[in-house]
């Protein structure tokens, strides 16, 4: 499908398959949660997936549960996004996933944020892993995969990144920079044969949000429901989009204010 046939309007179909067989995918931040749900979708469906995170024994113990390969990838340096590219000869699909929260979760019911109070080394954690992890990511990726012909690159970012999420403004700031940064790169990755996209979750059941054992508390998503995002947008044909991913509704696309190309 072409993006000028993509009605904003539609959500994406409800899938348990995507035709993955032969395909690999590469996921950072893949040894738990949203990055390990969708690790473990994708193997189901025949792929092979590069398990990439800086958890060495939680990424290899994953990686050996879905016959994938382990790779420690800190997404904030560019070294190793380099040596983790290296080499690589075949990728349909690479997820850039991994992320941190600013302010801890349970702080958000006790006090307000406070920007007199910021830890500056929790600041830069943040935006180096949210904002620069997925730049350093694209760096590293969209050579190797024009290189190869094409492919499709998604990445987490959050509906605090189509929201003022008060509770975390920093967390906030970082994710509206993700969306931006996909919706602003669709144009020249497409002269590439290389679609980008965005899935904005709303709250999920992982350790990020400090739901530890596996279960999904009421008003959570399953992180099975973010990785189905994934999978869906990134072989839709589609790019330059950013899809909702909302326990309890169905993925859909946000819809932005038309604005004038002015290239």
């Amino acid at each position: 499908m072409s993006d000028n046939q993509f009605n904003a309007s539609l959500d994406l179909p409800d899938l348990e398959t995507w035709g993955l067989k032969g395909k690999e995918v590469l996921i950072t931040g893949g040894a738990s949660g949203i990055g390990a749900a969708t690790a473990r979708l994708a193997a189901q469906d025949g792929a092979h997936v590069i398990v990439c995170d800086v958890a060495s024994k939680e990424g290899e113990i994953l990686a050996k549960e879905i016959g994938g390969t382990f790779v420690k990838l800190d997404v904030t340096s560019s070294s190793d996004w380099a040596a983790a590219v290296e080499g690589i000869e075949k990728l349909d699909l690479a997820i850039l996933n991994a992320g941190v929260e600013f302010r801890d979760p349970a702080a958000f019911s006790r006090t307000a944020d406070d920007p007199g109070e910021w830890n500056l080394e929790d600041y830069h954690r943040a935006t180096n892993v949210n904002i620069d992890g997925v730049a350093l990511g694209m760096h590293a990726l969209v050579p190797l995969l024009d290189r190869l012909g094409g492919g499709a690159i998604t990445v987490t970012a959050s509906i605090a990144g189509l929201i003022p999420w008060t509770p975390d403004p920093i967390y906030s700031m970082t994710k509206w920079a993700v969306v931006g940064l996909v919706r602003a790169s669709a144009g020249s990755l497409r002269r590439k044969n290389i679609t980008i996209n965005a899935v904005c979750p709303g709250g999920v059941a992982t350790p990020m949000t400090r739901v530890f054992d596996g279960s999904v508390p009421s008003g959570m998503a399953d992180p099975s429901h973010i990785a189905k995002a994934h999978l869906g947008i990134a072989f839709s044909g589609n790019s330059g989009r950013v899809i909702k991913a909302v326990a309890g509704y169905a993925h859909s696309p946000h819809q932005f204010a038309d604005v004038t190309n002015t290239f």
